[in-house]
């Protein structure tokens, strides 16, 4: 069993908290993520989990044993970080075996643990070279076959990707995934690139200021945002944004920000009447904003004009930059739109999924309808 648990763990240096009694358990064999923006903690954890940062508080345990006062070589993880960390005066196949020497392994053992994982990563023919002589791609795949040749319980991932172009970026991340489905271990793996996130992870775990924001698979993540950080960060391009409440103007319930209004539809008006007078933040995904001319069916409509700032062309799909006062919206619409930069145009908003938090704690306001008793 390789299960990792975070027990209320706390990282201070000094006078500032990196983590903040954060709290969770990774399953058995699962590939969690830990994303969130530029100094938001998730490398610090990883790396108290590793065993290179020590723990303020709190316990951190692997396959059932409290690990904190375990030193980092003997709690049975290998790690890959950001950097490929290879030894430029050795082969592939020394870089590879190195820590298996270090630990004693025979070298018939040695032989057939790097010739299989070579064979994994489809490195075989890259044994006899040195890393100088490799693309970034490649030193990346030997730094995996540094860590499965050890066969650890788990295996943490600090930013990976990030020396690699975009389009190495895809591939690798692909490879990545095969590599956890084939080995079925535990994967822990730290990136800000939330698309890394959402098209590698079994569940995500989003934090900010080191605190852990919220825990679910990426759909749900996507879907169902606890708050109004998690729905800006998930999501690209991200999810809008905008101030506002709902007022009645006579028989009309409307949703009204700072030069935004849209009328609720009949149909909708029990879930949004309980929100009436109340300061909220509405967040609602460019892809649920449509041209009229292109409408889905089983939408709730609500019509809204705005002014067109930008558009961009992306092929398979057209992004309108739209201003309506001084809120910024944008929609992803059907490429065959007729909205061009700097015209007026209509679009229609699907209230289905117009999302609610609190303007106070951007905390999600439920929007179901009321059960009746």
């Amino acid at each position: 069993m390789a299960g990792i648990v975070f027990d209320r763990v706390t990282k201070a240096f000094g006078d500032s908290l990196a983590v903040r009694e954060f709290s969770l358990e990774v399953v058995d064999g699962e590939f969690l993520v830990l994303v969130g923006p530029s100094g938001c903690g998730k490398s610090t954890t990883l790396r108290m989990l590793a065993g290179l940062d020590e723990i303020t508080s709190g316990t951190i345990s692997i396959g059932g044993r409290e690990v904190n006062s375990v030193a980092a070589k003997d709690r049975d993880i290998a790690m890959v970080f950001q950097t490929y960390a290879l030894y430029p005066h050795m082969s592939v196949f020394d870089n590879m075996a190195f820590g298996l020497k270090l630990r004693g392994v025979p070298r018939s053992d040695i032989q057939q643990r790097v010739q299989q994982a070579a064979a994994l990563l489809g490195i075989e023919e890259l044994l006899r070279r040195k890393p100088g002589q490799l693309s970034g791609g490649q030193r990346q795949r030997v730094a995996l076959g540094r860590a499965i040749v050890r066969e650890p319980a788990a295996f943490l991932l600090d930013e990976p990707l990030s020396n690699l172009d975009a389009k190495l970026r895809v591939q690798t991340r692909a490879e990545i995934s095969r590599l956890h489905q084939r080995l079925g271990t535990t994967f822990v793996y730290v990136t800000h690139d939330q698309v890394e996130a959402m098209t590698m992870a079994t569940r995500i775990a989003v934090m900010n200021e080191g605190v852990l924001q919220q825990v679910g698979s990426p759909q749900e993540l996507y879907d169902r945002p606890t708050n109004v950080f998690v729905a800006g960060f998930i999501g690209s391009p991200a999810m809008n944004v905008f101030e506002g409440t709902v007022r009645r103007e006579g028989e009309r319930l409307v949703v009204a920000g700072d030069g935004l209004e849209v009328e609720v539809p009949p149909e909708r008006a029990d879930s949004f009447a309980p929100l009436e007078g109340r300061a909220l933040t509405f967040g609602m995904r460019p892809e649920h904003i449509h041209d009229p001319a292109y409408v889905p069916a089983g939408i709730v409509p609500a019509l809204l004009d705005a002014d067109v700032d930008i558009t961009e062309l992306m092929g398979n799909e057209t992004f309108l930059h739209l201003q309506r006062g001084s809120t910024a919206l944008l929609a992803r619409v059907d490429p065959r739109t007729g909205a061009r930069a700097g015209s007026r145009t209509s679009v229609v908003m699907d209230l289905t999924h117009l999302r609610a938090f609190d303007a106070a704690t951007g905390l999600a306001v439920p929007l179901e309808v009321p059960a009746t008793v």
